[in-house]
Protein backbone atom coordinates (compact mmCIF):
# COMPACT_ATOMS: atom_id res chain seq x y z
CA UNK A 1 0.00 0.00 0.00
CA UNK A 2 2.80 2.39 0.97
CA UNK A 3 4.68 1.45 -2.22
CA UNK A 4 1.66 2.27 -4.39
CA UNK A 5 1.15 5.57 -2.57
CA UNK A 6 4.71 6.76 -3.06
CA UNK A 7 4.71 5.74 -6.73
CA UNK A 8 1.48 7.67 -7.30
CA UNK A 9 2.93 10.72 -5.56
CA UNK A 10 6.14 10.59 -7.58
CA UNK A 11 4.84 9.58 -11.00
CA UNK A 12 1.54 11.43 -10.91
CA UNK A 13 1.52 14.06 -8.18
CA UNK A 14 5.03 15.51 -8.39
CA UNK A 15 5.21 15.37 -12.18
CA UNK A 16 1.84 17.10 -12.50
CA UNK A 17 2.84 19.76 -9.97
CA UNK A 18 6.10 20.56 -11.77
CA UNK A 19 4.06 21.23 -14.91
CA UNK A 20 1.61 23.30 -12.84
CA UNK A 21 4.59 25.31 -11.60
CA UNK A 22 5.67 25.99 -15.17
CA UNK A 23 2.16 27.14 -16.07
CA UNK A 24 2.15 29.37 -12.97
CA UNK A 25 5.47 30.81 -14.12
CA UNK A 26 3.71 32.44 -17.08
CA UNK A 27 1.55 34.57 -14.76
CA UNK A 28 4.63 36.13 -13.18
CA UNK A 29 3.88 38.99 -10.80
CA UNK A 30 0.43 39.58 -12.26
CA UNK A 31 -1.37 37.39 -9.70
CA UNK A 32 -0.35 38.20 -6.12
CA UNK A 33 -2.41 37.30 -3.06
CA UNK A 34 -1.74 39.00 0.30
CA UNK A 35 -1.76 36.33 3.02
CA UNK A 36 -0.92 37.39 6.60
CA UNK A 37 1.20 40.29 5.38
CA UNK A 38 3.01 38.24 2.74
CA UNK A 39 2.55 38.70 -1.00
CA UNK A 40 2.12 35.16 -2.35
CA UNK A 41 2.49 34.65 -6.09
CA UNK A 42 0.84 31.84 -8.03
CA UNK A 43 4.27 30.26 -8.53
CA UNK A 44 4.91 30.39 -4.76
CA UNK A 45 1.68 28.52 -4.14
CA UNK A 46 2.46 25.87 -6.78
CA UNK A 47 6.00 25.33 -5.49
CA UNK A 48 4.66 25.03 -1.93
CA UNK A 49 2.31 22.24 -3.08
CA UNK A 50 5.17 20.44 -4.83
CA UNK A 51 7.29 20.81 -1.69
CA UNK A 52 4.50 19.33 0.44
CA UNK A 53 4.09 16.35 -1.89
CA UNK A 54 7.86 15.86 -1.92
CA UNK A 55 7.98 15.73 1.90
CA UNK A 56 5.21 13.11 1.92
CA UNK A 57 7.09 11.09 -0.71
CA UNK A 58 10.30 11.23 1.35
CA UNK A 59 8.44 10.12 4.47
CA UNK A 60 6.90 7.14 2.67
CA UNK A 61 10.17 6.30 0.95
CA UNK A 62 12.10 6.45 4.23
CA UNK A 63 15.20 7.76 2.46
CA UNK A 64 15.15 11.32 3.69
CA UNK A 65 18.88 11.56 4.39
CA UNK A 66 19.78 10.44 0.86
CA UNK A 67 17.37 12.87 -0.79
CA UNK A 68 18.70 15.96 0.96
CA UNK A 69 21.60 17.74 -0.74
CA UNK A 70 24.08 18.47 2.11
CA UNK A 71 25.25 21.96 0.99
CA UNK A 72 21.62 23.12 0.66
CA UNK A 73 20.82 21.61 4.05
CA UNK A 74 23.82 23.32 5.67
CA UNK A 75 22.91 26.75 4.31
CA UNK A 76 19.23 26.32 5.22
CA UNK A 77 20.06 25.21 8.76
CA UNK A 78 22.41 28.12 9.31
CA UNK A 79 19.82 30.58 7.98
CA UNK A 80 17.36 29.21 10.53
CA UNK A 81 19.98 29.53 13.25
CA UNK A 82 20.63 33.21 12.41
CA UNK A 83 16.91 33.87 12.50
CA UNK A 84 16.55 32.23 15.92
CA UNK A 85 19.52 34.20 17.25
CA UNK A 86 17.85 37.46 16.20
CA UNK A 87 14.32 36.72 17.40
CA UNK A 88 14.80 39.14 20.30
CA UNK A 89 14.76 42.01 17.80
CA UNK A 90 11.55 40.84 16.10
CA UNK A 91 7.95 40.77 17.20
CA UNK A 92 5.76 37.71 16.55
CA UNK A 93 4.45 38.94 13.20
CA UNK A 94 7.92 39.85 11.94
CA UNK A 95 9.30 36.50 13.09
CA UNK A 96 6.57 34.57 11.25
CA UNK A 97 7.07 36.57 8.05
CA UNK A 98 10.86 36.14 8.14
CA UNK A 99 10.53 32.39 8.79
CA UNK A 100 8.01 32.05 5.95
CA UNK A 101 10.52 33.52 3.51
CA UNK A 102 13.15 31.04 4.68
CA UNK A 103 10.62 28.24 4.21
CA UNK A 104 9.93 29.59 0.73
CA UNK A 105 13.64 29.44 -0.15
CA UNK A 106 13.80 25.83 1.05
CA UNK A 107 10.68 24.97 -0.97
CA UNK A 108 12.23 26.39 -4.14
CA UNK A 109 15.50 24.56 -3.46
CA UNK A 110 13.54 21.30 -3.19
CA UNK A 111 12.76 21.63 -6.92
CA UNK A 112 16.37 20.59 -7.53
CA UNK A 113 15.90 17.26 -5.72
CA UNK A 114 12.43 16.68 -7.16
CA UNK A 115 13.47 17.13 -10.79
CA UNK A 116 16.76 15.24 -10.30
CA UNK A 117 14.82 12.07 -9.47
CA UNK A 118 12.62 12.11 -12.56
CA UNK A 119 13.29 9.73 -15.43
CA UNK A 120 15.01 11.14 -18.52
CA UNK A 121 11.85 10.89 -20.62
CA UNK A 122 9.98 13.24 -18.31
CA UNK A 123 13.00 15.54 -18.07
CA UNK A 124 12.81 15.90 -21.85
CA UNK A 125 9.15 16.88 -21.51
CA UNK A 126 10.15 19.52 -18.96
CA UNK A 127 12.71 20.92 -21.40
CA UNK A 128 10.05 21.20 -24.10
CA UNK A 129 7.71 22.89 -21.62
CA UNK A 130 10.46 25.34 -20.63
CA UNK A 131 10.97 26.36 -24.25
CA UNK A 132 7.23 26.98 -24.65
CA UNK A 133 6.90 28.90 -21.36
CA UNK A 134 9.85 31.13 -22.22
CA UNK A 135 8.43 31.83 -25.68
CA UNK A 136 5.07 32.81 -24.17
CA UNK A 137 6.73 35.21 -21.70
CA UNK A 138 8.81 36.82 -24.46
CA UNK A 139 5.68 37.17 -26.61
CA UNK A 140 3.78 38.78 -23.73
CA UNK A 141 6.75 41.12 -23.37
CA UNK A 142 6.37 42.37 -26.94
CA UNK A 143 2.62 42.79 -26.52
CA UNK A 144 3.22 44.75 -23.30
CA UNK A 145 5.91 46.91 -24.92
CA UNK A 146 3.51 47.93 -27.70
CA UNK A 147 0.23 48.32 -25.83
CA UNK A 148 1.12 48.80 -22.14
CA UNK A 149 4.18 51.01 -22.05
CA UNK A 150 4.32 51.95 -18.37
CA UNK A 151 3.11 50.97 -14.91
CA UNK A 152 1.79 54.35 -13.79
CA UNK A 153 -1.60 52.86 -12.95
CA UNK A 154 0.11 50.43 -10.52
CA UNK A 155 2.34 53.02 -8.89
CA UNK A 156 0.11 53.05 -5.81
CA UNK A 157 0.85 49.34 -5.33
CA UNK A 158 4.58 49.98 -5.08
CA UNK A 159 5.62 49.36 -8.69
CA UNK A 160 7.94 51.78 -10.46
CA UNK A 161 6.68 53.35 -13.68
CA UNK A 162 9.31 51.80 -16.02
CA UNK A 163 8.34 54.07 -18.89
CA UNK A 164 8.77 52.62 -22.40
CA UNK A 165 10.67 49.54 -21.26
CA UNK A 166 9.84 45.86 -21.66
CA UNK A 167 8.96 44.24 -18.33
CA UNK A 168 6.62 41.45 -19.47
CA UNK A 169 4.91 39.45 -16.69
CA UNK A 170 7.56 40.41 -14.11
CA UNK A 171 6.55 44.10 -13.99
CA UNK A 172 10.24 44.97 -13.68
CA UNK A 173 12.64 45.32 -16.64
CA UNK A 174 15.69 44.26 -14.63
CA UNK A 175 14.21 40.93 -13.57
CA UNK A 176 12.65 40.49 -17.01
CA UNK A 177 16.06 41.08 -18.57
CA UNK A 178 17.70 38.58 -16.22
CA UNK A 179 15.15 35.93 -17.14
CA UNK A 180 15.49 36.66 -20.87
CA UNK A 181 19.28 36.16 -20.64
CA UNK A 182 18.87 32.80 -18.89
CA UNK A 183 16.25 31.77 -21.43
CA UNK A 184 18.52 32.82 -24.31
CA UNK A 185 21.35 30.68 -22.92
CA UNK A 186 18.96 27.73 -22.69
CA UNK A 187 17.93 28.29 -26.33
CA UNK A 188 21.56 28.49 -27.46
CA UNK A 189 22.28 25.23 -25.65
CA UNK A 190 19.37 23.58 -27.46
CA UNK A 191 20.49 25.12 -30.75
CA UNK A 192 23.96 23.60 -30.44
CA UNK A 193 22.50 20.21 -29.52
CA UNK A 194 20.10 20.22 -32.49
CA UNK A 195 22.37 21.84 -35.06
CA UNK A 196 21.74 19.10 -37.64
CA UNK A 197 17.95 19.24 -37.29
CA UNK A 198 16.91 21.96 -39.74
CA UNK A 199 13.44 22.60 -38.28
CA UNK A 200 14.71 22.83 -34.71
CA UNK A 201 17.63 24.95 -35.85
CA UNK A 202 15.25 27.46 -37.45
CA UNK A 203 12.94 27.45 -34.43
CA UNK A 204 15.71 28.01 -31.87
CA UNK A 205 17.38 30.62 -34.08
CA UNK A 206 14.13 32.59 -34.38
CA UNK A 207 13.42 32.37 -30.64
CA UNK A 208 17.02 33.36 -29.85
CA UNK A 209 16.85 36.49 -32.01
CA UNK A 210 13.45 37.45 -30.57
CA UNK A 211 14.79 36.97 -27.03
CA UNK A 212 17.95 38.97 -27.76
CA UNK A 213 15.85 41.90 -28.98
CA UNK A 214 13.64 41.56 -25.90
CA UNK A 215 16.72 41.89 -23.68
CA UNK A 216 17.66 45.12 -25.45
CA UNK A 217 14.15 46.52 -25.03
CA UNK A 218 14.36 46.16 -21.26
CA UNK A 219 17.08 48.86 -21.30
CA UNK A 220 18.45 47.04 -18.26
CA UNK A 221 22.19 47.55 -17.89
CA UNK A 222 22.49 44.65 -15.44
CA UNK A 223 20.84 42.41 -18.06
CA UNK A 224 23.28 43.67 -20.70
CA UNK A 225 26.19 42.74 -18.43
CA UNK A 226 24.63 39.32 -17.85
CA UNK A 227 24.17 38.90 -21.60
CA UNK A 228 27.77 39.65 -22.52
CA UNK A 229 29.29 37.59 -19.70
CA UNK A 230 26.83 34.71 -20.13
CA UNK A 231 27.22 34.33 -23.89
CA UNK A 232 31.00 34.80 -23.75
CA UNK A 233 31.27 32.07 -21.10
CA UNK A 234 28.93 29.77 -23.02
CA UNK A 235 30.85 30.12 -26.30
CA UNK A 236 34.22 29.66 -24.61
CA UNK A 237 32.99 26.47 -22.95
CA UNK A 238 31.60 25.33 -26.31
CA UNK A 239 35.03 26.06 -27.83
CA UNK A 240 33.55 28.66 -30.17
CA UNK A 241 35.26 31.85 -28.89
CA UNK A 242 35.48 33.35 -32.37
CA UNK A 243 31.70 33.86 -32.32
CA UNK A 244 32.01 36.20 -29.34
CA UNK A 245 33.27 39.10 -31.45
CA UNK A 246 30.43 38.71 -33.92
CA UNK A 247 27.79 38.66 -31.21
CA UNK A 248 29.30 41.67 -29.41
CA UNK A 249 29.34 43.54 -32.72
CA UNK A 250 25.70 42.58 -33.33
CA UNK A 251 24.79 43.70 -29.80
CA UNK A 252 26.44 47.11 -30.27
CA UNK A 253 24.80 47.64 -33.66
CA UNK A 254 21.35 46.70 -32.37
CA UNK A 255 21.59 49.19 -29.48
CA UNK A 256 21.78 51.99 -32.05
CA UNK A 257 18.45 50.90 -33.51
CA UNK A 258 16.57 50.81 -30.23
CA UNK A 259 13.44 53.02 -30.19
CA UNK A 260 14.44 56.59 -29.38
CA UNK A 261 11.05 58.23 -29.70
CA UNK A 262 10.85 58.56 -25.92
CA UNK A 263 13.80 59.95 -23.98
CA UNK A 264 13.31 59.04 -20.31
CA UNK A 265 15.55 58.34 -17.34
CA UNK A 266 14.85 54.62 -17.68
CA UNK A 267 15.87 54.42 -21.34
CA UNK A 268 19.03 56.48 -20.86
CA UNK A 269 22.00 54.10 -20.70
CA UNK A 270 23.99 56.79 -18.85
CA UNK A 271 21.35 57.30 -16.17
CA UNK A 272 22.71 57.97 -12.69
CA UNK A 273 19.65 57.90 -10.41
CA UNK A 274 19.44 54.10 -10.26
CA UNK A 275 23.23 53.82 -9.90
CA UNK A 276 23.23 56.16 -6.91
CA UNK A 277 20.31 54.25 -5.37
CA UNK A 278 22.24 50.98 -5.69
CA UNK A 279 25.30 52.52 -4.07
CA UNK A 280 23.17 53.78 -1.17
CA UNK A 281 21.64 50.30 -0.87
CA UNK A 282 25.09 48.71 -0.78
CA UNK A 283 26.36 51.17 1.84
CA UNK A 284 23.42 50.44 4.14
CA UNK A 285 23.85 46.67 3.72
CA UNK A 286 27.55 46.92 4.52
CA UNK A 287 26.84 49.09 7.56
CA UNK A 288 24.37 46.50 8.85
CA UNK A 289 26.93 43.75 8.22
CA UNK A 290 29.67 45.60 10.12
CA UNK A 291 27.39 45.79 13.14
CA UNK A 292 26.42 42.10 12.81
CA UNK A 293 29.41 40.35 11.19
CA UNK A 294 29.00 36.81 12.54
CA UNK A 295 25.29 35.99 12.59
CA UNK A 296 23.86 38.86 10.55
CA UNK A 297 20.39 40.20 11.34
CA UNK A 298 18.59 36.95 10.53
CA UNK A 299 17.75 35.51 7.13
CA UNK A 300 15.15 37.67 5.39
CA UNK A 301 14.74 39.90 8.44
CA UNK A 302 16.58 42.62 6.51
CA UNK A 303 13.54 44.86 6.19
CA UNK A 304 13.16 45.10 9.96
CA UNK A 305 16.90 45.68 10.41
CA UNK A 306 16.64 48.63 8.03
CA UNK A 307 14.01 50.14 10.28
CA UNK A 308 16.30 49.77 13.30
CA UNK A 309 19.03 51.58 11.40
CA UNK A 310 16.76 54.51 10.61
CA UNK A 311 15.95 53.70 6.99
CA UNK A 312 12.54 54.74 5.72
CA UNK A 313 10.35 51.76 4.82
CA UNK A 314 7.43 51.92 2.42
CA UNK A 315 4.54 49.57 3.13
CA UNK A 316 3.88 49.13 -0.60
CA UNK A 317 7.43 48.99 -1.97
CA UNK A 318 8.63 45.70 -3.46
CA UNK A 319 12.31 46.50 -2.79
CA UNK A 320 12.50 47.48 0.88
CA UNK A 321 12.74 43.88 2.13
CA UNK A 322 16.14 43.38 0.53
CA UNK A 323 19.23 45.05 -0.87
CA UNK A 324 20.16 45.19 -4.55
CA UNK A 325 23.31 43.06 -4.23
CA UNK A 326 22.47 39.40 -3.58
CA UNK A 327 25.79 38.64 -1.91
CA UNK A 328 25.55 41.66 0.38
CA UNK A 329 22.03 40.49 1.22
CA UNK A 330 23.39 37.12 2.39
CA UNK A 331 26.26 38.83 4.21
CA UNK A 332 24.00 41.28 6.06
CA UNK A 333 21.38 38.69 7.02
CA UNK A 334 23.55 35.65 7.83
CA UNK A 335 27.05 37.07 8.39
CA UNK A 336 30.36 35.79 7.08
CA UNK A 337 29.59 32.18 8.00
CA UNK A 338 26.30 32.30 6.11
CA UNK A 339 27.98 33.79 3.05
CA UNK A 340 30.67 31.09 3.21
CA UNK A 341 27.96 28.40 3.39
CA UNK A 342 26.11 29.96 0.45
CA UNK A 343 29.26 30.19 -1.69
CA UNK A 344 30.16 26.60 -0.74
CA UNK A 345 26.71 25.45 -1.88
CA UNK A 346 27.18 27.03 -5.29
CA UNK A 347 30.76 25.78 -5.53
CA UNK A 348 29.60 22.19 -5.01
CA UNK A 349 26.73 22.58 -7.49
CA UNK A 350 28.99 23.99 -10.19
CA UNK A 351 31.75 21.49 -9.51
CA UNK A 352 29.28 18.65 -10.07
CA UNK A 353 28.20 20.29 -13.34
CA UNK A 354 31.62 21.34 -14.62
CA UNK A 355 30.89 19.77 -18.03
CA UNK A 356 27.65 21.70 -18.55
CA UNK A 357 28.15 24.87 -20.58
CA UNK A 358 24.52 25.82 -19.91
CA UNK A 359 24.71 25.58 -16.12
CA UNK A 360 28.13 27.22 -15.82
CA UNK A 361 27.34 30.12 -18.16
CA UNK A 362 23.89 30.67 -16.61
CA UNK A 363 25.33 30.69 -13.09
CA UNK A 364 28.23 33.01 -13.91
CA UNK A 365 25.91 35.40 -15.75
CA UNK A 366 23.50 35.33 -12.81
CA UNK A 367 26.29 36.02 -10.31
CA UNK A 368 27.31 39.06 -12.34
CA UNK A 369 23.76 40.37 -12.59
CA UNK A 370 23.16 39.75 -8.89
CA UNK A 371 25.78 42.36 -8.03
CA UNK A 372 23.26 44.97 -9.19
CA UNK A 373 19.84 43.34 -8.72
CA UNK A 374 18.92 40.72 -6.10
CA UNK A 375 18.24 38.10 -8.76
CA UNK A 376 19.60 35.14 -6.79
CA UNK A 377 16.66 35.37 -4.40
CA UNK A 378 13.99 36.36 -6.91
CA UNK A 379 11.45 33.54 -6.94
CA UNK A 380 11.20 33.14 -10.73
CA UNK A 381 14.97 33.10 -11.16
CA UNK A 382 15.32 30.64 -8.26
CA UNK A 383 12.79 28.29 -9.84
CA UNK A 384 14.50 28.53 -13.21
CA UNK A 385 17.97 27.77 -11.85
CA UNK A 386 16.87 24.91 -9.58
CA UNK A 387 14.94 23.24 -12.38
CA UNK A 388 17.88 23.63 -14.81
CA UNK A 389 20.22 22.14 -12.22
CA UNK A 390 17.76 19.29 -11.64
CA UNK A 391 17.63 18.55 -15.37
CA UNK A 392 21.36 17.96 -15.58
CA UNK A 393 22.47 14.79 -17.27
CA UNK A 394 25.28 13.13 -15.35
CA UNK A 395 28.51 12.22 -17.12
CA UNK A 396 27.38 13.90 -20.30
CA UNK A 397 29.23 16.71 -22.05
CA UNK A 398 26.54 19.37 -22.51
Amino acid sequence: MAFMAKEIIKNKGLKALIIVCLVSFVFGEIIRLPIFGIEVKLLDFSVALAFGFWLIYLFLNKKISKALYPPILIFSAYCLFTLLINLRFLDLSQSIISFSYLLRWVAYASIFSIVSNFDQKFKDKIKTSIIFVGAVIVTIGYIQFIFYQNLRNLFYLGWDEHLYRMFSVFLDPNFAGAFFVLYLLFLLDQLFKNFKDRMKLLLFSFLSIATLLAILLTYSRSAFIMLIIGIATFLILKRKPVYIFGLVFLFVILTFFLPKAYDTEGTNFLRTVSSEARLDSARLAFTIFKENPIFGVGFNAYKYARQRYGSTISETSHADATTDNSFLFVLATTGVIGLAAYIFMWFKLLKENKNSALILSSSIALFAGSLFVNSLFYSFIMYWMWIILGLRENNEQT
